[in-house]
């Protein structure tokens, strides 16, 4: 099932309220394609990425639906593939780092290094001195964290990356995200393309469900909104058309989704 733009929904409800609804789509799907982040929605965050872990429940959940024929399982985390590969540990399961842009059988184009390297440095030199804010190196692109940071320590790193940011457009843009902004090169499309080139690969009958707790996640709830979307958390507003409060809830709805397929 294809999805283009959509609206925001104004009567987002539960997902595991609203089960009975959702298990009929399930069980008369010929395919499913399932999408996942990583960060806030298969695991909880934590103030460091290199601290994030999945638990052992999720995991064996996963295996689960990766043993049935029926179902596809993707990850697509602004992690570096690799990295979140690493992470999930679930053979079958196929991993897209950078947003989608770093696949298993795709490379990540070098061009747009030099101006990349430019705008660290610059970025760099303007939010040097404030506390909890740091820049992350992810191969091609890098981003600038500032969870934990004090409120004027955002303000002000958020006013240095517009600053910054605007010397270096079109060639490069800003994905904000969850006390984050990632920088990257403008081919880089995000989530949303990746998650529909994905399914175009797919039987037409293919149901897509979509589970993502960030403004990155946008793109693919709009790009897949005749699916089953879920924003993960209380964030407002979304596209998505339900929700899940958290990884635990999130753990929750790949158990029942595991059973109701039959895995």
């Amino acid at each position: 099932m294809r999805g283009g733009a959509n609206e925001v929904p104004s009567d987002r409800q539960n997902l595991l309220d609203c089960w009975p609804q959702v298990s009929g789509r399930v069980r008369s799907a010929k395919r499913v394609a399932l999408f996942l982040d990583f960060d806030g929605t298969l695991a909880p965050f934590r103030k460091r990425p290199e601290q994030v872990r999945m638990s052992d429940r999720t995991r064996r959940a996963l295996r689960r639906l990766v043993r049935e024929p029926r179902v596809r399982v993707f990850v697509l985390s602004g992690r570096r593939r690799a990295d979140v590969k690493d992470r999930v540990r679930v053979r079958g399961v196929l991993c897209f780092g950078l947003h989608g842009w770093e696949g298993p059988a795709t490379a990540v184009p070098k061009r747009a290094g030099g101006l990349l390297r430019r705008a660290r440095h610059e970025l760099r030199n303007s939010v040097r001195g404030l506390r909890g804010v740091w820049i992350e190196k992810k191969g091609p692109v890098f981003a600038l964290h500032v969870r934990g940071a004090a409120p004027e320590a955002v303000r002000r790193a958020g006013a240095a990356v517009r600053r910054v940011m605007s010397e270096f457009k079109p060639k490069l843009r800003v994905l904000p995200g969850n006390h984050v902004w990632e920088v990257m090169p403008r081919e880089l499309q995000g989530k949303g393309a990746t998650a529909r080139a994905l399914l175009r690969r797919m039987p037409a009958a293919t149901l897509p469900i979509y589970a993502g707790d960030d403004t990155t996640d946008e793109s693919a709830f709009a790009a897949l909104r005749r699916g089953i979307t879920i924003c993960v958390g209380a964030r407002q507003p979304t596209k998505a058309r339900f929700d899940l409060h958290g990884p635990p809830e999130v753990c929750r709805f790949l158990e029942k989704l595991a059973r109701e397929l039959g895995a």
